[in-house]
């Protein structure tokens, strides 16, 4: 640096969304706030930012070890995105499994996370897997700190869990890829919170209410309200504290060994959706909060990002998206069994049944020799028997027209023309994505060989029901309406059924939605971030969905986001409880 900077030891630096980047000294604060210790508003060890699962048990945790906790949250009420989740919890190696004396080892989990994470790679004769070290380092993590860290919160008094089964069959939850090989446990890693009886598991409120009134209950301050827009940088280049703003008023906040963000995504971010996903995120059922915060103000500190372009995944009833797109739940789980999806040429490109987050990857497919995204809306179709038969299994309303999405006519071909002038009306809003020419005679063929796999079992083109995730979900979420005059489903296959020959006929639009993204800064195994130099910047860490995803784009199983958020938050807080103390310039 040149003579000009001699004295920036001496200062501390701030650096947030707008700061330029190329030199510290362009981005000093003012001597009011950042030359004198005494004049920070709020002061602690550890600074966590965000109050969802991952925060929450970084400032637990943090806690448990000695170190001081402040909380900022932005919004105002706490819980984050993980308040409005089902509030399941995929933890390998749990104490449930043990209890039933079934052993999730190490290397056999870890395989088996390496061969979803990283399909492209892995090859388990390979030194580090194929993957390369350092990923399998972050799995190996998780699967270390995933299951001590449920305990641990349990013998705190923070967390009341037990196993979350499948209701409707009084099972341990399915994994989300069952049926590979590398998979020796394909059952039971869920867990879920209790209610306030403590018998009954419950949903993300209860999770949410065990972990936030912990942090009450152990006096750690959360102070609502508070936008953090800024991490506070030293001279030696580490991070002493942040900026936030409240009430219209900018308050700064020290951290004397660390700050840990546990935010979230970007999913309600329409110009980082734009900049970053491929296809639209039209809706997401993230909490209206999760704005992507952290890209900025940890790409400011110099963070290195990755996987900016993921998240976890669902697809969503498009035109509820484009009235609203803060959305209480996607289409996770398409009922029927007399039930289809195609794309604009009338054409089945994906087993309809498959997890929500991997399904929902087709809406990005790409066609060469079109140069389109022919996938980019999906058409779910349907007949009378889907529409009574499974009716109030989300997306069908109570009533087979009950709602204003549902289309129907009584062909195929009026079907067809009605799908085509509602596209029209909301073409504005989806560039104009239309029908192809020759969907209503490729839809009739399609419905015509989905109707041959429905008679004998056996999906030639996606193997619909083939794996046990399939037919135990769907039986957990597409369970026939009580009282329903149509048959139950005799077929080779539950998963599918004959589409009727004649109509009524139905269809719904699905388009490319998200529980929430999961790009942003990078971290190593410590939950540190890291620079573009691939170093940690010293006393800055992350957990949860506003970091890239130490899994990259997969999803284990159920509960996998909050079971990551949680181990990566006590990953965080206990690295950061190694951390020295700064003293204050």
């Amino acid at each position: 640096m040149g003579d000009e900077n001699k004295n920036l030891t001496r200062r501390q630096v701030i650096v947030g969304a707008g700061a330029a980047t190329m030199s510290l000294g362009a981005v000093t604060l003012g001597a009011s706030k950042a030359e004198a210790a005494g004049k920070w508003d709020h002061e602690s060890d550890i600074v966590v930012v965000g109050s969802g699962a991952g925060a929450s048990t970084a400032a637990l945790i943090a806690h448990d070890n000695g170190d001081s906790v402040t909380v900022l949250e932005k919004a105002p009420i706490p819980g984050g995105t993980s308040a409005k989740s089902a509030g399941v919890l995929w933890v390998p190696n749990n104490f449930a499994l043990r209890s039933r004396g079934i052993e999730d080892k190490k290397e056999d989990c870890v395989r088996f996370m390496a061969r979803y994470s990283y399909p492209e790679k892995f090859n388990a004769a390979q030194p580090h897997l194929g993957i390369g070290q350092k990923a399998l380092s972050m799995l190996e993590a998780f699967y270390d700190n995933a299951s001590p860290t449920i305990e641990r919160l349990q013998k705190m008094g923070a967390l009341e869990v037990a196993e979350w089964r499948m209701f409707a069959l009084d099972r341990p939850a399915t994994d989300y890829l069952d049926h590979v090989l590398e998979n020796k446990v394909p059952a039971g890693r869920t867990l879920g919170p209790l209610k306030a009886d403590g018998k009954t598991v419950g949903a993300g409120v209860d999770l949410m209410i065990h972990l936030n009134g912990a942090l009450k209950k152990k006096a750690i301050p959360l102070l609502l309200g508070h936008r953090v827009t800024k991490v506070v940088i030293n001279g030696t280049g580490r991070v002493v504290g942040v900026e936030a703003e409240v009430g219209g008023k900018t308050v700064t906040v020290r951290a004397r060994k660390a700050v840990i963000f546990g935010t979230g995504g970007y999913a309600h971010n329409p110009e980082l959706v734009a900049l970053y996903q491929r296809v639209p995120i039209y809706g997401a059922c993230a909490h209206p909060w999760s704005t992507g915060d952290f890209i900025n103000i940890g790409g400011a500190a110099g963070a290195r990002m990755g996987y900016l372009a993921g998240a976890w995944r669902t697809q969503i009833i498009l035109e509820e998206a484009l009235q609203n797109p803060n959305l209480a739940a996607g289409v996770f789980f398409p009922p029927g069994d007399s039930m289809l999806q195609v794309n604009r040429y009338g054409r089945r490109v994906v087993d309809e049944k498959r997890n929500y987050n991997d399904r929902t990857e087709v809406h990005a497919q790409f066609n060469p020799t079109e140069a389109e995204y022919p996938n980019h809306l999906m058409f779910m179709v349907y007949d009378q028997r889907t529409a009574e038969g499974f009716a109030g299994a989300y997306p069908l309303p109570e009533k087979a027209t009950g709602a204003p999405y549902v289309i129907s006519a009584d062909t195929i071909e009026g079907l067809a023309t009605k799908l085509g002038e509602r596209l029209k009306e909301i073409g504005p809003k989806t560039g104009g994505f239309s029908l192809a020419g020759d969907f209503v005679a490729n839809l009739k063929a399609t419905i015509a060989r989905y109707n041959g796999f429905a008679k004998t079992g056996k999906d030639e083109d996606f193997c619909r029901g083939k794996h046990a995730y399939d037919t135990e979900w769907h039986a957990v979420f597409s369970p026939m309406h009580p009282g329903s005059k149509f048959p139950k489903n005799a077929a080779p296959n539950p998963t599918m059924y004959p589409v009727a020959s004649k109509g009524p006929y139905y269809a719904i639009i699905l388009g490319s939605g998200a529980l929430d993204t999961n790009g942003g800064p990078m971290i190593d195994a410590k939950g540190r971030v890291l620079n573009t130099k691939d170093q940690p910047i010293q006393g800055l860490y992350g957990a949860g969905n506003c970091i890239a995803s130490p899994s990259r784009y997969a999803y284990w199983g159920a509960g996998h986001t909050l079971g990551n958020a949680i181990a990566w938050g006590a990953i965080a807080a206990n690295a950061a409880h190694g951390e020295a103390p700064v003293e204050a310039e």
